[in-house]
């Protein structure tokens, strides 16, 4: 599926037909990854209405600016509100790590009303929000060091398939200064946050930043996990995405 925004176009993963006006869910990947990582969930979650997993700009067939700076959150932000935008029913947001980012950026520019609900899976709201204890995606500061351990990390999280080095760099660079700490007391959401116990690229303490933070959060940290539980234990994870969207659709009804 391809949407189109105003610099080009968004590849998508999709199941379930998206002019249906069931409740959607729309599923974000992270900072190195593409939307690839949610594929073998897709048929699965069909059956809760339409699903969208959107490769995110420098991911893909998706737009790929050759310019760092083009990958900022408000950036991912905008593309994701013209996904949302297209869908006919409210949508149940999921973000696994930086994906989480975008979604907080999402709520904070264009709000809620299109969502039913959100969940954080082994994400943030500040890199550096536990002190010594911080999410341990890069340590480069330029766009050269960020690309030069790319490539250790994708084979770390066994990621398939990959964003471009430009992408990835830019992504780094302006989400290591994001800070949504003051912003998580004003989400007005059913929020679900998921994190494994052995998470050593975003340490669980994050997760214990959202759910204490966010008004009526639900925790749940999946010992034994790592930082990608959709692949972890992906029945597990479905019947996690499928049962929080039968709890937001009870809320919303």
């Amino acid at each position: 599926m391809i949407v189109t925004i105003p610099e080009g176009v968004l590849e998508c993963l999709s199941a379930g037909a998206t002019e249906d006006k069931r409740p959607s869910v729309v599923l974000l990947h992270g900072i190195q990854g593409t939307a690839t990582i949610w594929k073998p969930l897709l048929p699965g979650l069909s059956c809760l209405g339409p699903v969208l997993a959107p490769h995110l700009r420098g991911r893909a067939g998706s737009y790929s600016p050759d310019r760092p700076d083009a990958y900022g959150l408000t950036g991912f932000a905008s593309d994701l509100h013209t996904v949302i935008a297209g869908l006919h029913g409210p949508v149940l947001l999921v973000g696994w790590s930086m994906g989480c980012l975008v979604s907080l950026e999402y709520l904070r520019i264009h709000g809620s009303d299109r969502l039913m609900g959100l969940m954080l899976v082994s994400g943030t709201p500040c890199i550096g929000a536990t002190g010594g204890n911080d999410a341990n995606w890069f340590h480069g500061d330029t766009p050269e060091r960020v690309a030069r351990e790319a490539a250790q990390r994708a084979k770390r999280l066994q990621l398939t398939e990959t964003a471009t080095d430009v992408a990835v760099a830019g992504s780094w660079l302006a989400v290591r200064a994001a800070d949504f700490r003051d912003f998580l007391p004003q989400i007005d959401l059913p929020t679900m946050v998921l994190h494994g116990s052995e998470d050593s690229e975003c340490p669980v303490a994050h997760a214990s930043i959202f759910a204490r933070s966010i008004p009526g959060a639900q925790l749940g940290i999946w010992e034994g996990c790592g930082h990608v539980p959709m692949t972890y234990a992906p029945e597990r994870f479905s019947r996690a995405v499928a049962d929080f969207f039968h709890i937001c659709q009870g809320c919303s009804a």
